[in-house]
């Protein structure tokens, strides 16, 4: 039953909420003004992550705690996400360095590594090419722990990065949710992230009723920040325990093709990588004269065909992945060629 009820609830209350602070927020700070590098052309209140990240948190810990399967891990996660809600929250306000955000992002991920060490030293100790190696599972361990710390901190901050249009992280969010709770239906995930999935989205369907185009209030970094870290949560937890890593990169395939592309290119050109900018390929189409509506329909369909060869790779590896890596790159090729 709780499976039904709370979600319900929480579509209901996290739109009503909502709704709400939209007025509250236009008498506040938490407006983003227009600027040279942004795709709106008038202010709108940012920060509705303030009520979508603790929404989803604290209702993840009652469905939990109902269905017994709350401990000390899930426990770290949840407020990892929190103190991560926070540090973002004084960003929006205050312009944080981002030095000091890193080491936050930093710490918030290392911990939550650091409760699946277990899983982290038998996925080392079953890779192959370790085994061929032969370099020792102490090595073993810390390699790849440091590609998921590196890995974890990318997609935290390439949804920070991607949240830049109408729409698109809601869309990205609800289909790595509904993705998500497939893989879990279906045998590939266990109860507990199907249960969070559900969660995520049903408030992220309530988020989108108001960030479509033309949007009436963006997720801010308080809210792109730690809806990427449950995002790498569930991501990382797929490779370590479940084996469904490549489904659940395929269904961000676009946010990790357009953002490292985007990112080698800055630095190929000697730009700022730590500097916000509007180089992404999606960003150079709207300047081209695409609504975000446009735009976000292409993202759309993309995403369908995506979460298709996401469901399909757990059978059909190589052809489910060239496929989804051809689409992503071809929408990338159209964006750029279509954009200024």
């Amino acid at each position: 039953m709780t499976v039904f009820f709370i979600p319900l609830m929480l579509y209901f209350f996290c739109a009503l909420s909502l709704k709400k602070i939209i007025v509250f927020f236009r008498n506040t700070s938490l407006i983003d003004m227009p600027t040279e590098r942004s795709n709106h052309t008038s202010p709108t209140p940012k920060g509705a992550g303030i009520i979508v990240i603790p929404f989803i948190i604290f209702s993840s810990i009652l469905v939990f705690f109902l269905n017994e399967i709350l401990d000390v891990k899930w426990i770290v996660f949840f407020v990892s996400c929190f103190i991560l809600m926070i540090i973002s929250f004084i960003d929006d306000l205050y312009n944080l360095p981002s030095t000091l955000r890193l080491i936050v992002h930093f710490f918030c991920v290392s911990l939550s590594l650091f409760f699946l060490k277990e899983e982290i030293l038998e996925y080392s100790q079953n890779l192959e090419i370790f085994k061929i190696l032969g370099l020792g599972p102490e090595i073993d361990f810390f390699i790849v722990t440091f590609f998921l710390i590196f890995f974890w901190l990318w997609i935290i901050n390439l949804f920070n990065f991607m949240d830049g249009m109408d729409g698109i992280t809601s869309i990205q969010v609800i289909f790595l949710a509904l993705t998500t709770n497939t893989l879990s239906l279906i045998g590939y995930l266990n109860q507990n992230f199907q249960l969070l999935s559900i969660l995520i989205l049903a408030a992220f369907l309530a988020f989108y009723n108001f960030n479509k185009p033309p949007a009436r209030i963006f997720l801010g970094d308080v809210g792109s920040i730690p809806i990427g870290f449950l995002c790498g949560l569930i991501i990382i937890n797929g490779m370590l325990s479940f084996n469904v890593f490549v489904p659940l990169c395929i269904i961000i395939m676009y946010y990790l093709v357009d953002s490292t592309l985007t990112l080698l290119l800055r630095l190929i050109r000697g730009k700022n990588i730590f500097k916000a900018h509007s180089d992404h390929f999606y960003q150079r189409i709207l300047r081209s004269g695409q609504s975000h509506y446009q735009v976000l329909l292409k993202f759309i369909a993309l995403s369908f065909l995506l979460f298709i060869f996401s469901i399909l790779s757990t059978q059909f590896f190589l052809l489910s992945l060239s496929l989804a890596f051809t689409s992503t790159i071809g929408l990338i090729i159209y964006f750029w060629k279509k954009g200024k």
